[in-house]
């Protein structure tokens, strides 16, 4: 059994849609039976060396495609693979059964087509977002969310990307803007800080500015969001 057509053009136009924090998109799938092969393209830069913020891209990528697989009434098996002899695939996402999307699914879905909101929200109200195993949304205050994992391997950091997109479609579809955070929290020194300062039990990969307007003086107010190729 193959995707159909529609099916195809879903899960493509869902994934281009994905934001992209790096120089380029560090990705490219591969559509095979009733998979999609999310592969790490391109070459890592200056800025980026140990290329956490491609990873992160790539699971962004990961979050809009599993949602399209939802959308299409599939359930979706996603597999992290650790075959050394395809380093470059990131993840799986195999339709094992029939099963129909639910409300959430189809909220986040649709948020993947609208723009950026701009209005105010909780950071506490969007922490139901992740449905990513090993990833937890939590929110340090009404304006800061911070995306953590439990582990802080390749396959953590790609989950963490997909957790953090889900948290931006959340905030799209309700209307509260969601402003990502990625640069900072790869430097050492102020990701230890921030662990360090709020007791974090586990490794912390992303964070948002949850609202309108973040709290003044925000540490990672002045970082790059990265940029949206759609």
């Amino acid at each position: 059994m193959r995707w159909n057509p529609a099916e195809s053009a879903e899960i493509v136009e869902a994934a281009v849609k994905a934001p992209v924090y790096s120089a380029d998109r560090p990705w490219a799938l591969e559509l095979h039976g009733r998979s999609v092969y999310l592969f790490e393209s391109g070459q890592r830069s200056g800025h980026d060396p140990l290329g956490f913020d491609r990873l992160l891209s790539c699971g962004a990528a990961l979050e809009h495609v599993v949602l399209a697989v939802r959308y299409a009434g599939w359930h979706p098996h996603v597999v992290f693979p650790t075959d050394q002899a395809s380093p470059d695939v990131l993840a799986v996402v195999r339709a094992d059964r029939r099963e129909p999307p639910d409300p959430q699914d189809l909220d986040l879905h649709r948020a993947i087509r609208l723009a950026d909101a701009s209005g105010s929200g909780d950071a506490h109200a969007l922490g139901w977002a992740s449905h990513w195993a090993g990833t937890e949304l939590r929110s340090l205050n009404d304006h800061e969310l911070v995306v953590i994992t439990t582990g802080d391997r390749r396959p953590d950091h790609v989950r963490g990307g997909a957790a953090l997109q889900a948290a931006v479609l959340a905030g799209r579809g309700g209307g509260v803007a969601v402003r990502p955070v990625v640069h900072l929290v790869h430097r050492q020194e102020w990701r230890a800080g921030l662990i360090e300062r709020h007791e974090l039990a586990g490794f912390p990969q992303a964070m948002a500015i949850v609202g309108a307007k973040g709290p003044v003086g925000t540490g990672p107010a002045a970082a790059s969001a990265g940029r949206s190729d759609s």
